[in-house]
């Protein structure tokens, strides 16, 4: 078989997960298939569902296009994550400043330490939480693209992640240092 002509429900080696009910409970009558079922072994086909039924490729070029977009978003996954790093180091810095301050002018200052209600209503907090849920569903987007099992695509998360982390992951342990001897 070509790998143009590649198709997923005709390979031997697909999983159905509706064999072997036969209980009357378990009716999926109501399901449309299509006759697409995913390869649970790697492959290189061209014909892809990514993540969403409308991300499809069907060509060369829509896998070219799909595989650019997967390395953009692990990318962005990485950079991300220096994003909220950044953020969580300036705060602590920012602290360390004026703890300094304070002990150096030895003035009693009137800045006490936030209380735990305070800090968990704060914008900052909202802000990382807001970052953390978006990176949360990137790393689950990727794992799902990931999940297709296509070589190439997985190769494109796995470019994508590294060239990230070759740009942003020196950074990250810059800050890391930082976080570690600012506390």
């Amino acid at each position: 078989m070509s790998q143009e002509n590649h198709v997923h429900g005709t390979m031997s080696t697909t999983v159905d997960p509706h064999a072997g009910h036969t209980s009357s409970s378990m009716d999926h009558s109501g399901h449309d298939h299509s006759g697409h079922q995913m390869m649970m072994i790697m492959h290189a086909g061209l014909k892809e569902i990514i993540v969403f039924p409308g991300w499809k490729t069907n060509n060369l070029t829509d896998l070219l296009i799909s595989c650019f977009a997967l390395m953009i978003i692990a990318v962005s996954y990485e950079a991300l994550k220096l994003f909220r790093d950044r953020i969580t180091a300036s705060r602590l810095i920012k602290n360390r400043k004026v703890e300094v301050e304070m002990q150096t002018s030895k003035i009693q200052s009137t800045n006490r330490q936030q209380t735990y209600k305070e800090k968990l209503l704060s914008i900052e907090h909202l802000i990382q939480t807001i970052l953390h849920v978006i990176q949360f569903s990137i790393s689950y987007f990727i794992m799902l693209a990931f999940m297709t099992y296509n070589y190439w695509l997985c190769l494109s998360i796995l470019i994508g992640i590294g060239i990230g982390f070759f740009f942003f992951g020196v950074r990250r342990t810059k800050i890391d240092f930082l976080i570690l001897f600012h506390k």
